[in-house]
């Protein structure tokens, strides 16, 4: 067998280094390599290490294999034929020495190759415990995915280095019957994907109508299109490796006496290998940019949404700059005019719902509605420095007095130097009356607000999907659903 020339496995060294590289930046940037500790992850388990050390080795082993072949190739060098035609030299004609480490880097491979297998293996069955949820909420290491899972890992971690050991006698077809069966296992994996990406779609969708917070529909919508993609270099990695496996066995071969179209496939395999292992990475171990940059998800929630709308006093300079007027303009765009005779109405549930507020018998429209609000169906973001100066400058909370005029009271009072006449200017009858529609508007009791999303579907999103990061860091289920045996669906 010609085994493809040395700069197809130059490309391999590269891309495996680079690769390498790439693993090293990307877990230091996810957690300063806390991952990589014994008890790493919500709950630290077997499971969770096998998955965690099983892929991590995948890739130092694919480094050495890599690396060594490329030196032995160009150790080797090339052979003329008595046509002319010159190919790289068969591994027939190669020295003693260098022969002799074809055998212990052809079972690196198949091991490397084997702990793959599991890796895509374990989502694949992962992504399916998920899709068949139905009323009973199952747990992982009780379902048949899981068994599914261990069956397979097994066969695999066996299988692939097994194959290495019976066809050791005959080292030039040794990496053909590596290429045959884990190209096959990997095909076969990868076709059984397509129907959990057929299905991806709508499981996101009843995931975000269940109510799952927004940093677990955007992380399963960024997976859904980084399994696209993987999923085409997955078959860009195993393809290629079948049909050279396949047309070995031929006789004669024609890809083996084409130095082109071997190398062309060798390339195009090692290529869809990294790219999909790289992919790998990013869904195993996920980053979260908006957490890194100190955000977080803002949900409306009965507890938030009853606090008390802030107000915000302007700055004593600009005010003094203004001639004043920085305090009547802000205080205007608040609220309209009201005149002194107009009985005041202040704003309600309703009145958010709606967008209009009512002045004794006629209707006009109010200046605030509640999607302008902290709407529960548009959650936003916010950022760590904001919820410290929330916290820090509390809203003064209005308490009657006896003659029942509001009172303010707060554990943080306003700057002493602020005196009332550089908050507000002595303004006329109009704005008195804005002035005292403020203070009576927060003195109102708060009004929860209806939960976010009552819906019966939240009732069937299992709790590894509330709390979803990555397919290999679960969490336990609660105490009062948790069982010896779940139903299966």
């Amino acid at each position: 067998m010609n085994n493809g020339s040395p700069s197809a496995y130059l490309l391999w060294a590269i891309l495996s280094c680079v690769f390498l590289v790439f693993l090293m930046l990307h877990l230091w940037a996810y957690d300063r390599f806390n991952c990589l500790k014994w008890g790493a992850g919500r709950q630290p388990g077997a499971f969770k290490r096998v998955m965690t050390y099983s892929y991590l080795a995948t890739v130092p082993l694919l480094v050495v294999f890599s690396i060594a072949m490329t030196f032995l190739k160009f150790s080797e060098g090339y052979f003329i034929l008595p046509s002319g035609e010159i190919i790289p030299k068969p591994l027939s004609l190669w020295g003693h020495k260098n022969r002799h480490w074809l055998l212990p880097l052809y079972f690196l491979l198949s091991i490397a190759w084997s702990l793959e297998l599991v890796t895509h293996l374990e989502e694949l069955t992962f992504w399916l415990f998920l899709l068949h949820q139905g009323p009973g909420k199952r747990e992982w290491f009780y379902s048949w995915e899981f068994r599914t899972w261990c069956i397979g890992s097994t066969v695999a971690v066996l299988g692939m280095p097994l194959t290495t050991l019976v066809t050791r006698r005959t080292i030039e077809t040794c990496q053909v019957y590596i290429f045959l069966v884990g190209s096959c296992a990997g095909t076969t994996t990868t076709l059984c994907f397509l129907y959990v990406l057929f299905r991806f779609p709508s499981f996101i969708k009843h995931v975000k109508a269940g109510g799952a917070e927004p940093d677990v529909v955007v992380r399963l919508a960024t997976f859904y299109q980084l399994n696209l993609v993987r999923v085409i270099f997955r078959f860009l990695f195993t393809i290629p490796l079948l049909v050279i496996a396949i047309d070995a066995f031929q006789r004669p071969p024609r890809i083996d006496i084409n130095t082109f179209a071997l190398d062309f496939l060798l390339m195009v395999g090692g290529i869809g290998c990294f790219v999909s292992s790289g992919i790998t990475l990013l869904i195993f171990f996920p980053r979260s940019f908006t957490h890194e940059a100190g955000y977080k998800a803002k949900m409306n929630t009965p507890q938030t949404s009853g606090k008390t709308a802030s107000t915000t006093f302007p700055n004593r300079s600009d005010h003094q700059r203004s001639g004043g007027q920085s305090s009547k303009t802000a205080l205007a765009m608040e609220l309209p005019p009201i005149s002194a005779g107009t009985p005041h109405h202040y704003p309600s549930q309703t009145d958010f719902e709606t967008g209009y507020r009512s002045q004794g018998d006629s209707v006009s429209q109010f200046p605030y509605s509640r999607e302008s609000l902290d709407s529960p169906l548009s959650p936003g973001y916010e950022s760590d420095a904001e919820s410290e100066a929330y916290t820090s400058h509390t809203m003064p909370t209005p308490s009657p007095r006896a003659t029942g005029e509001p009172s303010y009271s707060s554990t943080t009072q306003p700057d002493s130097r602020w005196g009332q006449q550089d908050l507000i200017e002595p303004m006329d009858r109009n704005a008195q009356n804005i002035r005292h529609n403020i203070r009576a508007t927060t003195s109102l009791p708060a009004r929860p607000r209806p939960p976010l999303r009552t819906t019966r579907s939240s009732l069937h999103i299992h709790p590894y999907v509330l709390h979803f990061t990555s397919p290999i860091d679960l969490v336990d289920l609660p105490s009062h659903e948790r069982r010896i045996r779940y139903p299966e669906p």
